[in-house]
C-alpha cells in the first residue's frame, strides 16, 4: 500500500507514463502506439483501470491489471512501464526493474522512467547501475530530480553541485533549496545543510529537520531512503515478474526473482513532521553565499545569477513546513498521469502563459546553430511561431551546448500536450523547467 505523502514528501511514482497513448486507427479495432507496437485498444481501458487503481492505492489490483494489459499487447513500451509503476507502488522494486528495462528495450527514449529503473536500482543496493543510468538521462531530467537522484545514490558531493546551480536558477522554488540542503547533509556538511534548510524552514522546526535529516543519512537498509522519499512500502517478497510476461524465452530477467525478507511494519517517514505545526514564526534568511558551482554545471548559474539566499528583507516570508521538503518534481511525483490516455494529435491554443516549463526542440554546439535550427523547425512546424524561441547554455558531457526551447506555456500540461503533437508531426521534442533560458533574438521573427 503507498502511504500519501501529505505526512511525507510527496507520493512518488516519478512519471507515470500510461501506456498506450494512441489514435485511431483506419479499422477502428488497432491504433499504433507512440510506445512500441500496434496495441489492441481494448486494452486502454485495462490500463485505465489499473491507473485508477493506483491512484486509490490500491497496488494489488493495479498489478493484475496491468499484467493483463501487458500479457495481451507484450510489446508495448507504455503497457510495460505502467506495469513497472504498479510494481514500484507496491514496493517490488526486482519486479519493477525487469518492467522498466523491457519499457526501455523496447523503446529507449524515456528519460523519466530511466529516473523511475534508478531508484528501484537503489533500493536494491545497485548504485553503479543506477548512476550509470541516471547519466543516460541527465541532459533530459528535471535537474533538482537528477540530483536528488544522484545523492541517494551514494554521489552527495556531485548532487550538491548539481543541486546548487538548480537553486540559483531563475525560478527556482523550496524543492530544489531542500533538496540541495539534504544533499550537504549526506555529505556530512551540516553547517551548509542549515543554512539552506533555514531558508523555507520555520525557525522553530529547523532542528527538528536536522535530527530527521541525521536518522536518514544512516539507512539500515538499501531502500530505507528510496521508500521514506517515494511513501513506498517495501514487498515483504517480490516473487518477480511472472515469467509469461518475458519478451523472449532467453530473457533471464523474467526469472522469479530470490525472496528478500523486509519489515512488514511500514518504515519510519523520517522525514515527516507528523503534527501541524503552531504558525510559524518570521523567519529571518541567513546571508553566507553558497558554495560556487562547478564550471560544467555552473551555466544556468551564469545566465541568472541571482543568489538564492537572500530574500527581500522587507517582509520576511512565513512558510509552512510542510511546503518545504526535499521531494521530487511534481511530474516525477505521481504513479498514475491523470490525464486521459488517449488524446489527439492536434496542436493546442496558442497560450501566453508564464509557466516555468519550456519544450525543448534540441541542442547545439555552438549559440550561432540556434537561429539555423529555429528558422528550420518554424517553417516546417508552424505552430511553434505561436510561441517564444529561447536558448540557455549547458554543460553536458560532451561539453558544453546551447539549448534551443519555445516558451510561454500557461501550464506544464499545456507544454506537454504541445510536446505530445509536435512528436505526433514527427518532431523531437521534450519538456524540461527553465535553466537560464533567454529569448532567442531572430531577424526573421
Amino acid at each position: 500500500m503507498v502511504k500519501s505523502f501529505g505526512s511525507a514528501l510527496t507520493a512518488l511514482g516519478l512519471v507515470g507514463a500510461l501506456a498506450a497513448c494512441s489514435t485511431p486507427g483506419a479499422n477502428g479495432t488497432h491504433s499504433a502506439s507512440i510506445f512500441g507496437d500496434k496495441v489492441d485498444t481494448s486494452n486502454i481501458g485495462i490500463a485505465t483501470r489499473a491507473q485508477a487503481a493506483l491512484e486509490k492505492g490500491d497496488t494489488a489490483v493495479a498489478v493484475d491489471l496491468a499484467e493483463r494489459a501487458v500479457a495481451n499487447s507484450p510489446r508495448d513500451a507504455g503497457f510495460r512501464g505502467l506495469l513497472g509503476n504498479a510494481y514500484f507502488a507496491g514496493g517490488r522494486f526486482a519486479s519493477a526493474e525487469a518492467a522498466y528495462k523491457d519499457s526501455l528495450s523496447l523503446l529507449p527514449n524515456q528519460p523519466q522512467l530511466i529516473l523511475k529503473l534508478a531508484l528501484v536500482s537503489i533500493a536494491q543496493g545497485k548504485s553503479g547501475e543506477a548512476l550509470a543510468q541516471l547519466d543516460a538521462a541527465r541532459d533530459y531530467l528535471d535537474p533538482s530530480d537528477y540530483g536528488l537522484a544522484l545523492a541517494l545514490a551514494g554521489q552527495p558531493n556531485q548532487a550538491a553541485n548539481v543541486l546548487e546551480s538548480a537553486a540559483r536558477a531563475v525560478g527556482a522554488d523550496s524543492r530544489a533549496r531542500q533538496n540541495l540542503a539534504l544533499a550537504y547533509a549526506l555529505q556530512g556538511e551540516w553547517d551548509a545543510a542549515r543554512t539552506v534548510a533555514a531558508q523555507d524552514v520555520p525557525a522553530d522546526q529547523l532542528d527538528g529537520r536536522i535530527q530527521q535529516w541525521m536518522t536518514f543519512a544512516k539507512p539500515a537498509h538499501a531502500y530505507d531512503q528510496v521508500a521514506a522519499l517515494t511513501g513506498v512500502t517495501p514487498a515483504a517478497a517480490d516473487p518477480g515478474q511472472p515469467v509469461r510476461l518475458a519478451l523472449s524465452p532467453q530473457d533471464s530477467r523474467q526469472a522469479a526473482a530470490e525472496p528478500v525478507a523486509v519489515p512488514v511494519a511500514e518504515p519510519e517517514p523520517v522525514l515527516v513532521a507528523e503534527a501541524p505545526a503552531p504558525a510559524p514564526l518570521p523567519v529571518e534568511y541567513a546571508a553566507a553565499p553558497l558554495p560556487e558551482p562547478t564550471p560544467i554545471l555552473a551555466a544556468a548559474a551564469e545566465a541568472a545569477p541571482a543568489p538564492i539566499i537572500e530574500a527581500p528583507k522587507a517582509q520576511p516570508k512565513r512558510v509552512k513546513a510542510a511546503e518545504a521538503k526535499p521531494a521530487l518534481s511534481p511530474r516525477a511525483a505521481s504513479f498514475a498521469d491523470s490525464r486521459p490516455p488517449v488524446r489527439k494529435a492536434s496542436f493546442p491554443k496558442v497560450a501566453r502563459g508564464n509557466s516555468n516549463s519550456v519544450v525543448q526542440l534540441g541542442a547545439y554546439a555552438s549559440r550561432d546553430f540556434v537561429g539555423v535550427a529555429w528558422d528550420k523547425l518554424a517553417k516546417k512546424y508552424p505552430a511553434l511561431r505561436g510561441y517564444s524561441p529561447a536558448t540557455a547554455r549547458f554543460g553536458s558531457a560532451k561539453g558544453l551546448v546551447y539549448r534551443l526551447s519555445v516558451q510561454g506555456f500557461a501550464s506544464d500540461d499545456d507544454a506537454r500536450d504541445f510536446c505530445e503533437a509536435l512528436q505526433g508531426a514527427g518532431a523531437s521534442c521534450f519538456v524540461r523547467t527553465i535553466a537560464g533560458d533567454a529569448p532567442v533574438r531572430i531577424a526573421s521573427l
